[in-house]
Parts: C-alpha cells; structure tokens; sequence
C-alpha cells in the first residue's frame, strides 16, 4: 500500500473512532446504582420507588441514544441514580420496620406466655397452701402448730419449710403489698396475747423478707386475741384461733393499724 494511501485509511480510522459513542460516568453509575437496587430486597419491599427508579434510567437511555454527550442525559442520567440509590435506603427502612414489627409481635407473645405461667404457678402455690380469696385480698392462713411450738414465738425447723412454699408463691406477686397477723386464743392476758402474735407476726415477716421478698411493703401485725374464726371454749375451737394469717392485697394501697 502506497504512503499516502496508508495515511488516508488511519486518517478515516481516526475519525471514525472519534465519532464513536462515548458512555458518559453519569449513566454508568445511574445503570450500576439500578442494578444493585433491583439486586436486593427493594423488589419485594418497596417495588413502586424502584419502578420508578427503572423509568427514569430508561428516559436516561434513550437520551443517551439521540445524543450521548448531551448534559441532557447525563442530567437524567443522575436522576436515575438518585432515584435507585433512594429505593435501596426505603427498602432498608421498610426492613428494619418489619424487624421491629417482628420484634415487638415476638416480645408481646412471650410477655403472654410468661404471664399465664406466672398465673399457673401461682394458682399452684396457693392450691397447696389453702389460700382462699377475701374482699382484702388472698389469704393464707397457717395454724399454729405448724410454725411455733406452745407460747413462744421463734419459728421451728419444720416451719421453714412451709413458708419457704408461701415464700415461693409471693415471688409470682411481687410488687403487691402484705399484711402478716397474729392471732392467739383466749386463754391468757389480753396484754400478753397481743404481744405474742406481734412477736410471731415479727418471726414470719423476718424470715419471708430474708427469702428477698421485694417490691412491696411487708407488715406484721399482732391482732392477739380479737378476731377469733371459732369457739374459744372447746380445744379445738382455741386450735384453731391460733394462726398467722398472710394477706396478699389486691393492689398497692398502704395497710393500715
């Protein structure tokens, strides 16, 4: 090929080239930005924002192919990108919403689980105490026998056991206010029956409260010998009137002398 045929032909090559479309950055990226925006979970979650972000990368494209290096194109061409990069952070909204959501649904089920647990528990506890339901609110009442020996007031080992159960079912309430009462018998002073079931008030208060009872106040009260529940002139009957009475209140108003 001859010089000057040569240089016509690189000539025309070079035109050529120069002629040839050139992708401007802007709808690289806007194509890049769709591509990862329809890549995730915008599709499911938010498919209108990126519809929308599809139609404006097609307005893009077709610019592109009237005119690649108008500032028309890259112009839609960034709107495009913003437009997809926009449907990737709402769909990040959406997800962490139904994650909340989600969340929420999950800790209200098990708070309703552990409520009727707690419900069941308790009904258990207090079955295997005789608890019995007043106008002043659960009550479990322990003779004397079980807790003390004759006239004194320190509780005896098998006692411990029994109120470790009344202890147990205290925790399933915590929070609500109790009033301990000793009664006693006739039999006696009035002075030293009303001490007596103060002194064994005292003894049950102290060892539920070393048990971690919380939450609520704890009050020992000596009734001694003014709130009999049978006959004082059979042995039986004083029998009995001897008992602490444990009362679980119903809500948090403060127990009065």
């Amino acid at each position: 090929m001859k010089p000057i045929q040569l240089l016509i032909l690189v000539t025309v090559v070079a035109l050529i080239a120069g002629c040839a479309s050139v992708t401007p950055m802007e709808l690289i990226n806007a194509r890049a930005a769709y591509q990862s925006a329809s890549a995730g979970p915008a599709a499911q979650l938010v498919p209108a924002d990126l519809h929308k972000a599809q139609m404006a990368l097609d307005l893009a494209e077709k610019s592109f192919e009237k005119d690649s290096d108008s500032y028309k194109t890259k112009d839609l061409a960034y709107a495009a990108q913003r437009k997809a990069q926009l449907a990737v952070a709402l769909s990040n909204i959406a997800a962490d919403q139904a994650a909340k959501v989600k969340a929420d649904a999950d800790f209200q089920k098990k708070q309703t689980e552990v409520v009727k647990e707690t419900k069941a528990e308790l009904s258990a506890a207090l079955a295997a105490l005789a608890a019995k339901e007043e106008d002043r609110g659960t009550v479990i009442t322990l003779s004397e026998s079980v807790l003390f020996k004759s006239a004194q007031s320190s509780l005896m080992p098998s006692a411990k056991g029994k109120l470790d159960q009344v202890s147990a079912a205290l925790a399933e309430v915590h929070g609500r206010n109790v009033i301990i009462e000793g009664h006693t018998d006739s039999q006696g002073s009035d002075d030293y029956n009303q001490g007596l079931s103060q002194r064994r008030a005292d003894s049950v208060r102290n060892y539920l409260m070393q048990q971690g009872y919380s939450g609520g106040t704890m009050q020992a009260l000596g009734m001694g010998e003014g709130s009999p529940i049978a006959d004082n002139t059979s042995p039986e009957g004083r029998a009995n009137n001897r008992r602490v009475e444990i009362i679980i209140q119903k809500n948090n108003a403060s127990a009065s002398k």
